[in-house]
């Protein structure tokens, strides 16, 4: 299988993440992996292997909508040139860059799948690219599978016309699970410090942690609802991490606040685990992009999280799992109160809600069946 993506290691966001999981679960059984993606930087190697996967990263970055176009044909033109050496393309998102591929794909006479999610992550995508989503579903008419992650977007598909036979429900998964020993977080604290010295949580000190992309809005009411905590005395830290994109008004408003050394931020990790062996508590304003790897990482290790209402959160919560969101600053903080009020209780509802996203939801062994079922049914050959 060829993957196509947009963004891609030495990239740490969400989608990057969930992109290495996938390649070692489907590598884990038995399929080999190429990927094809943007070379954001000049000073990344055009070709490398990373997890046994061959990858070449081809120019220009997509950051304009002339690059856009581009990129587009080295794309279908690599994909041209190499098309006796794989047997399927996966392209991760429905948009200009699909439309591409499918165009041509009919000469090649390989099967293409594509991922259909409606998380609003425009990553990657220069502005003016973004396409609606009966834009990018009509992309995925012309492909032989598309892989939906969520109902919703399942729904969406569905609604668009496309037919249910074509469509694979297969959800995101994370199999890794932080060790949350006092043993492991002392040890990653240790590892974490020699990274930084601002990777410091004083003893008798809660973390919060928040991953991934983020819209600047929605950081700042995260981190105010923080500052209120703090102004009223708690004994806090939070980490920032991966937010990408300029914050300046955030690094302002904790300055004005004088919560600066309480309240960092830092560049993404390409490896969560020992942030999750530290972190006591996961703020996720960006459901819909976090539900991809990060927020199922904190869930998978039983870090209670509060969540910002949205579409994702909205179906952990339609069977009554005890899954803590909010809607403002005010209704924030107070949930923060409760946390710090109710800690043994929110940490048991954690491991309820991990034993019901294992069982019913998000079990990664059931994800990779479907992976591994779709993919080699494509290999046999199916038809258009």
């Amino acid at each position: 299988m060829v993957i196509v993506t947009r963004r891609f290691w030495p990239l740490a966001d969400d989608t990057s993440h969930r992109l290495l999981q996938m390649i070692d679960g489907v590598k884990g059984r038995g399929i080999e992996v190429q990927v094809v993606t943007a070379r954001w930087h000049p000073s990344w190697p055009e070709r490398s292997v990373l997890r046994g996967a061959r990858v070449t990263r081809l120019l220009p970055p997509p950051r304009s909508n002339w690059n856009e176009g581009h990129f587009q044909k080295n794309v279908v033109h690599w994909l041209n040139q190499h098309r006796e050496s794989y047997d399927s393309i996966y392209v991760d998102r429905a948009d200009g860059l699909l439309s591409a591929v499918v165009a041509k794909a009919s000469r090649w006479s390989k099967p293409v799948v594509a991922r259909f999610a409606i998380d609003g992550d425009t990553s990657g995508m220069a502005r003016g690219q973004c396409i609606t989503s009966a834009a990018a579903a009509d992309a995925c008419r012309r492909c032989d599978r598309v892989v939906a992650p969520s109902a919703a977007s399942h729904r969406m598909l569905l609604a668009e016309g496309i037919d249910p036979h074509r469509i694979e429900r297969i959800p995101d998964w994370v199999s890794v699970r932080a060790d949350r020993s006092v043993e492991a977080r002392a040890a990653a604290g240790a590892s974490l410090f020699q990274v930084s010295s601002d990777f410091v949580v004083p003893g008798r000190t809660d973390l919060i942690v928040h991953y991934g992309t983020a819209d600047t809005k929605e950081l700042m009411t995260a981190v105010k609802a923080v500052c209120d905590l703090l102004d009223q005395g708690a004994s806090l830290r939070m980490w920032i991490l991966g937010s990408g994109g300029s914050y300046a008004d955030i690094h302002e408003t904790v300055k004005d606040r004088g919560w600066h050394r309480e309240i960092l931020l830092f560049d993404g990790f390409d490896d969560l685990e020992e942030i999750g062996s530290v972190a006591d508590l996961a703020i996720v304003t960006n459901p819909n992009v976090a539900f991809q790897f990060s927020a199922l990482l904190f869930l998978n290790s039983e870090i209670p999280m509060i969540v910002a209402e949205g579409q994702e959160s909205k179906v952990w919560l339609s069977d009554g799992q005890p899954f803590k969101t909010y809607s403002s600053q005010d209704d924030l903080r107070r949930r923060l109160q409760e946390w710090q009020i109710h800690r043994q209780q929110w940490n048991n509802e954690a491991s309820i809600l991990r034993s019901h996203a294992t069982n019913v939801r998000h079990s990664p062994s059931r994800s990779l069946d479907q992976w591994e079922s779709l993919l080699r049914s494509l290999r046999i050959g199916i038809s258009r």
